[in-house]
């Protein structure tokens, strides 16, 4: 069978745990992964029975060549086409659909559109199937992180003083498209001396100074999935509060690696993390959660982080450890690596070896 189809027949089971008699998905990332589509305005119908999958006319001819051919491709001119669609089953009561994806007046369209059937909130539901990655997608996964370590070696030439942030992120992004990739997994973060404490400091104009540091927060994507990590460069040897700030953040990535052989949630690692950078007097200055799922997106389940609501960590689950402090107009520094969980433990897919040594050069 392929892929998508078990895929789909894996989140048709999941209806009566949601208690539904149909779901209904239109996130470009969930659509992707069911259906191998790779565009967007498009809506795919999940029933106990069929699967639809609804587009326009400027979408058909390419999702024709997309999806496998036993789900039914039906041409729509507008969303209420959709909704005539769906009243005219008469044997639904309960639509599930992702609240994160259908804006406030879509969701009351089509309820209008299909009452008396209820729509109701679903979006973790849709997206539980993708929590554990299966062999395929962990090899396109290797493959991004591969095209943006190549993308930033190659670009390693012009960490130097004298370029500027904004020059660096660009030869970095060509390196990707260079080396395969579809395009950067996201706006480079490219951000040197004082604006290193900008934990999103996008690509600035600003030149790189001498002695400065520079963090540079970098992926690629392949096929449609994410590769994401960290490194922190120094242009000179660092200071002695610079370098034992470092050596603690490396510290409490590397606890948090070897707390991943216990099955713990994603709450439980941030504390292991932040636990170890807080009894060393910098728990204010961690300002972010400790890491995030990636894949089809590059921000997705589970979460690691105080707030997470996540169960345990599994096997199959791939996701970032990216302890960092800052502090506001001096420097910032960011350790971050790639997780993969397996029943034999925990991989990095990241690479680079981030001791600080190597990040002096």
């Amino acid at each position: 069978m392929n892929a998508h189809l078990k895929r789909l027949e894996k989140l048709r089971s999941l209806l009566p745990e949601a208690e539904c008699d149909a779901f209904l998905i239109n996130h470009p990332a969930n659509l992707n992964y069911y259906t191998g589509y790779s565009g967007d305005s498009a809506y795919l119908l999940l029933t106990t029975e069929k699967s639809c999958f609804f587009t326009d006319g400027r979408y058909t001819t390419q999702a024709a060549a997309e999806i496998p051919a036993s789900i039914d491709l039906i041409r729509i001119a507008a969303f209420k086409d959709l909704g005539r669609y769906i009243r005219e089953i008469r044997t639904l009561k309960h639509l599930g659909a992702d609240e994160n994806q259908l804006c406030a007046g879509s969701w009351f369209k089509l309820q209008q559109e299909i009452s008396p059937c209820e729509i109701k909130t679903a979006a973790a539901t849709l997206s539980k199937p993708r929590l554990h990655k299966d062999k395929h997608e962990l090899k396109l996964l290797r493959r991004a992180v591969m095209i943006a370590e190549n993308a930033l070696q190659n670009s390693l030439h012009l960490l130097q003083p004298g370029t500027r942030e904004s020059d660096l992120a660009a030869e970095i992004e060509y390196q990707i498209r260079l080396g395969g990739g579809e395009r950067a997994a996201f706006p480079l973060i490219v951000a040197s001396g004082p604006r290193s404490a900008l934990p999103h400091g996008v690509a600035s104009d600003r030149l790189i100074n001498p002695g400065d540091i520079v963090t540079i927060d970098f992926g690629a994507c392949y096929k449609g999935y994410h590769s994401d990590q960290t490194c922190t460069f120094f242009l000179q040897e660092p200071e002695t509060e610079v370098r034992q700030t470092y050596e603690t953040i490396y510290r409490a990535q590397e606890i948090g690696f070897m707390a991943l052989k216990d099955k713990i949630t994603g709450r439980e690692l941030d504390r292991i993390v932040r636990e170890h950078i807080t009894d060393a007097g910098m728990g204010r200055e961690f300002s972010h959660g400790t890491g995030h799922g990636i894949g089809l997106e590059i921000h997705e389940a589970p979460s690691i982080s105080q707030h997470s609501q996540d169960g345990k960590l599994e096997p199959g689950m791939v996701f970032t450890i990216e302890p960092g402090c800052y502090f506001p107009n001096r420097w910032g520094i960011r350790i971050e690596d790639t997780i993969h969980l397996s029943d034999c433990g925990a991989e990095k897919l990241t690479t680079i070896d981030k001791s600080l040594d190597k990040m002096i050069l």
